[in-house]
């Protein structure tokens, strides 16, 4: 996997707590709109929709950057459901917390994962690609 790919991947899992947010604020955006003024007073008819909930609608089924982070949002759900308890905790500790207290060493010395370091890199390696994967992003090289 390419390291950029990787490294997207990864931003996308410590962003993924703030998920939720992300989407509910950029529905907000498309819901209510900044309109600018329109100092066109008069002309012609306008080409744009005259019901507001329509194009309301119709901008939340189309934008892309909603489309996006419900998209990244579904892969990382699907792959940690997907993922056994230590790939959870190692998500867990290291991409959700805002200030995580653990590095891969820290979780195994603890207990709070029962694998070897090496499987511990492993099961890591294996959630970044099967999201990558779940996303389409997945490149085998």
């Amino acid at each position: 996997m390419r390291s950029g790919t990787k490294k997207r991947i990864e931003e996308i899992l410590r962003d993924y707590p703030k998920m939720d947010k992300y989407i509910n604020d950029r529905r907000q955006e498309l819901m209510y709109p900044i309109k600018p003024d329109d100092e066109n007073v008069g002309g012609g008819k306008s080409s744009k929709i005259s019901k507001p909930q329509e194009q309301i609608l119709i901008t939340i089924d189309e934008d892309k950057q909603l489309k996006a982070l419900e998209r990244e949002q579904e892969a990382v759900a699907i792959s940690l459901a997907d993922s056994d308890a230590d790939t959870n905790v190692i998500a867990e500790e290291l991409y959700f917390k805002k200030h995580p207290k653990y590095q891969m060493d820290g979780l195994i010395e603890d207990k709070l994962i029962h694998c070897r370091r090496t499987q511990a890199f492993q099961k890591k390696s294996k959630l970044i690609r099967r999201i990558a994967k779940e996303m389409g992003l997945y490149d085998p090289y």
